[in-house]
């Protein structure tokens, strides 16, 4: 049988095309101006068809475009383009080499090496049973880097015992907190502040602890997940599954710059530390007045 000239016997060769001409719901997809937003009426956004068509004609210089070991693909058995597009790692390897006092290390090897610690939410009690005083979390609760209390969803102690498994949720003040499925802002990292702790959080969260605070604290890992270069790699990881994204042990390969020593690490996040140590400061400030005034206000801010 003839081979096409692309083929190879020990790569694959693999086309991560952002788009198919076709959008979600099965209409034609058009190119859309980036400085004006103006859809054009007749030009499909179609970069899978030029793929094909420049490989069709030897041409493998896109960025799409690349080759894959074999035996690596089938190890890992995972079979998704963008999974494979090291693209999104550019930004981060670059930031690295361009600060001395930095080094990258992906999240599975701090996790090994005892310098964090992850793990998941708690479990999702039935609508019908949220009518007690404990909060219960969902992913959509977790927007613009908090955590936020929805008073409609709330739960009885003792339930939320049974989802902790023990008498407190296990949580610590500024944990940090992100969706890990079903939500568009999978990687983007919430912070638990003081007085939330007494929480249930549903499971499809991912939850991330400094441990070896001689090397960092939370402000620090903040500081480097909220980078522009770290979040760029989520995009790599995040597949969807069945109608609803996810993004599984794959977080472990996220790599964040680690610094070489504590001073290092508190230079870099001052301005993250005095932003959520001025807000704790405020909260307590405003349940002070609150609790002294001679009216009732019924709010919830963690307390």
């Amino acid at each position: 049988m003839h081979k096409p000239a692309w083929f190879s016997t020990d790569k694959v060769l693999v086309v991560n095309a952002k788009t198919c001409g076709i959008n979600k719901d099965g209409k034609e997809q058009y190119l859309v101006n980036p400085s004006t937003g103006i859809r054009s009426s007749s030009e499909i956004n179609d970069t899978l068809a030029e793929c094909c068509d420049a490989i069709m004609q030897g041409n493998f210089s896109r960025d799409e475009i690349f080759y894959h070991d074999y035996d690596d693909m089938v190890e890992r058995d995972v079979f998704v383009p963008k999974y494979y597009d090291h693209a999104t790692l550019k930004g981060v390897e670059k930031l690295a080499t361009g600060n001395s006092e930095l080094i990258l290390m992906s999240l599975g090897d701090l996790l090994e090496r005892g310098d964090i610690k992850l793990f998941g939410g708690h479990g999702s009690p039935s609508s019908d049973q949220r009518l007690g005083t404990i909060p219960y979390i969902k992913v959509s609760d977790l927007r613009a880097g908090h955590v936020n209390i929805n008073p409609t969803n709330m739960i009885p102690v003792d339930l939320a015992k049974k989802f902790w498994g023990r008498d407190d949720s296990g949580l610590k003040p500024y944990d940090l907190i992100s969706p890990e499925r079903a939500s568009k802002n999978i990687g983007e990292f919430c912070v638990l502040m003081p007085g939330q702790e007494k929480a249930v959080f549903t499971k499809e969260v991912i939850i991330v602890r400094a441990v070896n605070e001689e090397l960092f604290d939370q402000f620090y890992l903040l500081w480097a997940l909220s980078l522009n270069e770290v979040r760029a790699q989520w995009e790599r990881i995040v597949f969807m599954q069945t109608n609803r994204e996810d993004v599984g042990k794959r977080m472990l390969e996220i790599e964040i710059p680690v610094p070489k020593d504590r001073a290092s690490a508190e230079e870099y996040s001052l301005p993250f530390k005095k932003y959520f140590s001025s807000l704790e400061e405020s909260r307590k400030e405003f349940i002070t007045a609150l609790t002294d005034s001679d009216f009732n206000h019924h709010i919830h801010l963690g307390e």
